[in-house]
């Protein structure tokens, strides 16, 4: 009994007013002033006894029926812990072009926006905060606490930065170091620069080519450019007193986005920059999305078994169909699933235990996410039901599932362009190099096969 406690206790205050009702009621019955007592007695005592009995009854099933939603608790049981396991770092360029005035009311204090705003949008997984100017600096390493990234972004700027510059690169770098010391090996670098230098881009191909690092951009910036307005209200100036007009390219930018499967993005007044970059950060894939295998202990709520009792009073309003029911009752308790009832996960995670179990038809049939749906189908070897669930979108895993699906069915040529689209997204794609060789020599032994049966039946026609 140490371990009792009420799950919902807000709910025990709704029985001071019942017993003050049930108290006021058999007061009121139990007043016989108005009617001489030796009458009172010969004509109400059954009466009044009866309606005693009805108001006491309504009182017990009353504090039953509030006890229940109270939520009453003796035990704990455990549970399976799911977690969307995606990982990334939001990098930000913090150099004096930052202080431009080309998208108003200047780049950082747009930069500030986008990230709070793209931080809001992203409420699973652990994100890290790195800045940069000529070198690198890491704000936050991985969390799952959006609020306290968004409370540091309006203290950043290129003030606080102990040396000026532009150095991506660095910032990329300790991106990938803050994902791996984390224990990932991929994750999702989002970078908000506003240019990107040749060697910077080379540079940081390299670094994302060493492993699975998708890395989008929000260009903050425009290829007009504006000069850089300084705190102090004066306009920064070259080394031969001209004023430095700060222009963004996106040629390079674009570039490293599609090298590494990422999405590229130029600022916008409204959030479909923002959009874009979480539809891709945030998407569900068979390798970023798992189950923990960690436990939590959730309190059991023991008020349905009251429910049970109060159900018993109905009974009586059958006569006849009493036992029938007791029967249906029964029967209804001793069919039920649990495993499909639970309460503590929803219809994905639910197709994601059915997928680990390799009952993948159920799975299909539960998942809502129509990629994991299609992936579900897939294993089923239902390719036909496969293609139609992953048709509906242009993601690069999305895209080379749907060719594998394509590939099954004998559809070579659809199989064929899909995974040219997507080694056009992800050129060192490796599974996707072999599968569209394997296709180009399907499809040619297909033309042959063609070609061999149709030379007969020409020389039969023509002799």
């Amino acid at each position: 009994m140490s371990e009792f406690v009420f799950l919902f206790p807000t709910w025990l205050w709704t029985l001071l007013p019942l017993w003050a009702l049930t108290a006021w009621l058999l007061n009121r019955s139990s007043n016989k002033g108005l009617i001489a007592t030796h009458l009172n007695q010969a004509l109400g005592k059954q009466n009044l006894n009866k309606k005693n009995g009805i108001t006491k009854a309504f009182c017990l099933f009353g504090t039953l029926a509030i006890i229940a939603l109270a939520g009453p608790s003796f035990s704990q049981a455990e549970r399976p812990s799911f977690t969307n396991s995606s990982a990334r770092v939001l990098v930000m360029d913090m150099s004096l072009s930052m202080y431009a005035n080309d998208i108003k009311p200047n780049r950082m204090s747009q930069a500030r926006y986008k990230a709070m705003d793209l931080l809001k949008l992203w409420a699973d997984g652990q994100t890290g905060l790195v800045v940069y100017s000529a070198d690198a600096y890491l704000v936050s390493p991985l969390t799952s606490d959006s609020n306290t990234l968004i409370n540091l972004i309006p203290n950043l700027s290129p003030a606080i930065m102990p040396y000026q510059g532009a150095n991506a690169a660095a910032g990329v770098e300790l991106a990938i170091k803050t994902l791996t010391d984390a224990g990932f090996a991929k994750g999702d670098i989002v970078l908000f620069s506003d240019e990107i230098s040749n060697d910077e881009r080379q540079q940081i191909a390299s670094l994302t080519s060493s492993g699975d690092w998708r890395l989008s951009i929000l260009a903050i910036g425009t290829p007009a450019g504006a000069p850089i307005q300084l705190p102090d209200g004066s306009m920064l100036k070259s080394p031969n007193g001209a004023t430095v007009v700060a222009q963004t390219e996106f040629a390079n930018m674009r570039r490293l986005t599609n090298e590494t499967g990422g999405v590229f993005a130029a600022v916008q007044a409204n959030n479909t920059d923002i959009s874009a970059i979480t539809a891709l950060t945030e998407k569900v894939s068979v390798t970023r999305a798992n189950s923990a295998k960690d436990k939590i202990n959730d309190r059991v709520n023991s008020g349905y078994w009251l429910v049970v009792i109060l159900l018993l009073p109905t009974l009586l309003l059958f006569r006849r169909g009493v036992l029938l029911s007791v029967l249906v009752m029964v029967g209804a308790f001793g069919m039920s699933k649990p495993s499909y009832a639970n309460p503590f996960i929803n219809s994905d995670q639910q197709g994601y235990q059915l997928y680990e179990n390799s009952d993948f038809s159920a799975a299909a049939d539960v998942f809502k996410d129509q990629r994991w749906k299609g992936i579900a189908q897939y294993q089923n070897g239902d390719f036909e039901g496969a293609v139609k669930s992953l048709s509906q979108f242009d993601d690069l895993e999305s895209q080379y599932n749907l060719a594998n699906a394509h590939t099954q069915l004998g559809n070579f040529e659809q199989a064929k362009s899909l995974y040219q689209q997507v080694l056009e997204q992800k050129p060192d794609f490796q599974d996707a190099k072999e599968n569209l060789k394997i296709v180009t020599q399907a499809e040619q032994q297909q033309q042959q096969q063609q070609n061999s049966q149709s030379g007969p039946n020409d020389s039969q026609e023509e002799s």
